[in-house]
């Protein structure tokens, strides 16, 4: 249990950091333009701090896979590494001033992430169940 708790905050934080990225991306000048770049990063401000806020959320999240690989098998811990895509996809989708449109697409791959995450988490017959049938 303990280590569903550390994947799932793993989970969490890696999807806040993306987030934070994407909205530091776009307040932010382009790389490019390396010295304004530089010096907007030297100024706090909005996309300085998200940026800053992102790179620690993965951080952070790194921290927590850790603590899940210790006591979660990786077939199921690495499962719910998906589940971020799919807060991703809705936080984007929902968060007002993203303007990330809904599609077919995109909610068709979530079901099948989904459905994929089931397939390993639901329990299964044993072996030894299949063979006595």
């Amino acid at each position: 249990m303990r280590g569903m708790v550390w994947a799932l905050a793993s989970v969490l934080l890696v999807s806040v950091a993306q987030l934070l990225l994407r909205y530091a991306m776009v307040s932010l000048p382009p790389v490019s333009l390396s010295w304004e770049f530089v010096s907007v990063l030297l100024q706090p401000q909005k996309g300085t701090l998200a940026l800053i806020a992102g790179l620690f959320g993965y951080l952070a999240s790194m921290g927590c896979w850790y603590f899940a690989l210790h006591r979660l098998p990786l077939s199921k811990a690495y499962a719910l590494l998906s589940v971020s895509y799919i807060l991703v996809w809705v936080a984007a989708i929902w968060l007002p001033g993203w303007h990330e449109p809904f599609s077919l697409r995109g909610g068709l791959g979530v079901l099948l992430i989904v459905a994929g995450v089931l397939v390993i988490f639901l329990p299964g017959r044993s072996r030894a169940g299949r063979q006595r049938s």
